[in-house]
C-alpha cells in the first residue's frame, strides 16, 4: 500500500480539485447519492493513511487526516439527499473519532503530558457519545470504541488507596449537602481523573 503524504492519499486530482470534498464544498448544491458514495470512498482513503500514519506515530499527520475526515463527514450530513446514503458515515465517524482521540493522546504521552492525555481522552469519548449529526450515538457503556478509550485512561491513571477514594467521596457528599457546587465540581473531577 502506497499513500501521498499530502492531499488525496491516492494522488488523483478529481475533477482537477484536491479533492471530490473540496470539488462539491465548492459549490451550495445537495449531494445524491454517487457524489455521497465518492465521498465514502475518499473517506476511507484518508481512514487509511490515518491508520498507516499511526503505525508510524506521526501523530500530527493522524490528527490531520481524522480531522480532514470529521469535516467530510460533517458536510456529508449537512448536503445529502437521502438519509440512506448518510448511514454508512456513522461508522466511519465513529472509528476517526477512535484514531483522532488515540494519535492526540499519543503525542500528550510523548512529551508526558497525562493530564493533556486524559483530556484528549475525554474529549475522544465525548465525540462517541454525541457526534453531530450522527444517528449513531453510543450510550455510555455500549462500544467496543468507548471501551477501547475508558482502558486507555485506565492505563494512565494511577489508582488511589481506596481510604483516599472513599475520603473525596465523603468530601463530595458534604460538599454537596452545604450547596457548595464549585467544591463538589473540584472533588468530582478529582474523582474522575482517578478513574472513579
Amino acid at each position: 500500500m502506497q499513500f501521498e503524504l499530502q492531499g488525496r492519499p491516492d494522488g488523483m486530482r478529481p475533477e482537477g480539485a484536491e479533492s471530490w470534498l473540496e470539488f462539491w464544498g465548492a459549490s451550495a448544491e445537495k449531494l445524491v447519492q454517487n457524489e455521497c458514495e465518492m465521498l465514502r470512498g475518499e473517506v476511507l482513503l484518508y481512514h487509511q493513511r490515518a491508520a498507516a500514519f499511526l503505525m508510524l506515530e506521526d501523530f500530527a499527520s493522524v490528527v490531520r487526516d481524522c480531522d480532514r475526515n470529521l469535516f467530510a463527514i460533517d458536510f456529508v450530513w449537512s448536503r445529502a439527499t437521502r438519509g440512506a446514503d448518510l448511514q454508512p458515515f456513522d461508522a466511519i465517524r465513529i472509528a476517526t473519532v477512535l484514531l483522532r482521540t488515540r494519535a492526540e493522546a499519543s503525542m500528550c504521552i510523548r512529551i508526558r503530558d497525562t493530564q493533556g492525555a486524559l483530556a484528549a481522552i475525554d474529549r475522544g469519548l465525548a465525540n462517541l457519545h454525541g457526534g453531530a449529526g450522527s444517528s449513531r450515538r453510543l450510550s455510555e457503556d455500549d462500544s467496543s470504541e468507548a471501551s477501547t478509550l475508558r482502558a486507555m485512561r485506565d492505563a494512565l491513571v494511577p489508582k488511589l488507596p481506596s481510604s483516599q477514594r472513599v475520603d473525596l467521596e465523603s468530601r463530595l457528599k458534604h460538599a454537596l449537602r452545604m450547596e457548595n457546587y464549585e467544591l463538589a465540581a473540584i472533588l468530582r473531577n478529582e474523582l474522575r481523573q482517578i478513574g472513579y
